[in-house]
C-alpha cells in the first residue's frame, strides 16, 4: 500500500444520515433499521429523522449494511481475506446482507481460528446461508484452522467497493472527499439480478391510482401510466415506505426470497355518471370516481 493511499486511510469521516433516508422523505416512514442495528444505541430518532451521536458511535458499518435504502454514508469497515476466504474477527462481525454479496464476490468459504463460531458470527452464517439455499445456491463452507499471517491480506473493502489500482489517479476521484462512501455497493438486488427479496401485494380494491407509491420509492418499484400499474419487486429492499404512506393502505411489503416476478395491472379510463369528468381506475366496470364516492360517502354521516 503506498503512502498516498494510507494517508487516505487515515483520514476520518464521522457517519451521516442522507436525505435519501425514508424518514426524511416522509413524516409517514416507521423505519427504524438503523437504530435496531446499532449495538452502542448510537442512533436515535429525534423530530421523526435519525440522528447519529458521533460520541457513541464506533463505526462498526452495521447501521450501512441495515439501511434497506443504502442512507447511512461512511467508511465501511475493513475485512480480512486469505485465497478468497474471509477470516473471522469476532469484533467485526457481518450482516447476513453483507455475506450474501461477498458471495458474489467469489468468496465461498469463512475461516474461523478459534475452535468454535461465536454466536453472532454463527447467527449472521446461518441468515446468509438459509437465503443461499432459498437461491438455490451452495451454503458458505466453515473451516477452523489457524491463518499464517504472512499469507494473510487485507482487501481494504475490495470487495464491496472495488478500489482502483494505486496506479490510477485516486485525486480525481477526491472531489468530494466522500469518493469512499460507496454504500449504494451494499444493494444486494443488484447482485442477484434473477430474484427479488420482497413480495409487494396490491389491494386493488382499495387502491385508488393516488401514484403517491410512485412518487416516493427510492427504488423505483412502481410505475404507472395510463395502461397499466406495473410493480417490479426485483428493486424492493424492503424499506416499506410505501407501505407507510399509502393513504388507503393498499401495499403490503413481505420479505420473501423468490424468482423475479413483476406484476401488472391493467388501467381502465372511464368517465364518472356523477361529475362527467374522465377518471382512473383498476376495474372495469367503475362508473363513479373516487371523488365522487367520497361526496356520497360523507353525505351519508
Amino acid at each position: 500500500m503506498g503512502i498516498f493511499t494510507k494517508w487516505i486511510e487515515s483520514l476520518d469521516y464521522e457517519y451521516e444520515i442522507l436525505k435519501t433516508c425514508t424518514r426524511h422523505k416522509s413524516p409517514r416512514s416507521t423505519c427504524t433499521s438503523c437504530v435496531d442495528a446499532c449495538p452502542l444505541e448510537a442512533i436515535s430518532i429525534e423530530k421523526g429523522v435519525p440522528v447519529i451521536n458521533g460520541s457513541k458511535c464506533n463505526e462498526c458499518g452495521k447501521c450501512i449494511a441495515a439501511c434497506p435504502v443504502q442512507a447511512v454514508a461512511g467508511i465501511f469497515p475493513k475485512r480480512s481475506v486469505v485465497q478468497n476466504q474471509l477470516i473471522v474477527r469476532n469484533k467485526d462481525i457481518p450482516a447476513g446482507k453483507e455475506l450474501l454479496i461477498y458471495y458474489k464476490k467469489g468468496i465461498r468459504s469463512i475461516i474461523c481460528e478459534d475452535e468454535e463460531l461465536c454466536e453472532e458470527w454463527q447467527n449472521a452464517i446461518d441468515e446468509a446461508n438459509e437465503i443461499l439455499q432459498q437461491l438455490g445456491e451452495q451454503p458458505f463452507k466453515v473451516i477452523f484452522r489457524k491463518v499464517n499471517r504472512a499469507e494473510e491480506k487485507y482487501t481494504r473493502r475490495e470487495l464491496l467497493f472495488s478500489w482502483k489500482k494505486e496506479s490510477q489517479s485516486l485525486l480525481r476521484e477526491m472531489a468530494p472527499a466522500k469518493w469512499r462512501f460507496n454504500q449504494n455497493d451494499l444493494d444486494v438486488s443488484k447482485y442477484y439480478p434473477e430474484h427479488q427479496f420482497s413480495e409487494i401485494t396490491l389491494d386493488i380494491d382499495k387502491c385508488v391510482l393516488c401514484k403517491a407509491c410512485q412518487a416516493l420509492c427510492n427504488k423505483k418499484c412502481f410505475t404507472i401510466t395510463e395502461e397499466a400499474f406495473l410493480i417490479d419487486a426485483h428493486r424492493c429492499t424492503a424499506c416499506r415506505l410505501c407501505q407507510d404512506i399509502c393513504p388507503e393502505k393498499a401495499l403490503t411489503v413481505t420479505e420473501k426470497v423468490m424468482l423475479k416476478n413483476p406484476v401488472s395491472y391493467p388501467v381502465y379510463t372511464k368517465v364518472c355518471k356523477k361529475c362527467d369528468k374522465n377518471f382512473e381506475t383498476l376495474h372495469e366496470h367503475d362508473e363513479i370516481c373516487v371523488s365522487c364516492k367520497k361526496r356520497k360517502k360523507f353525505a351519508l354521516l
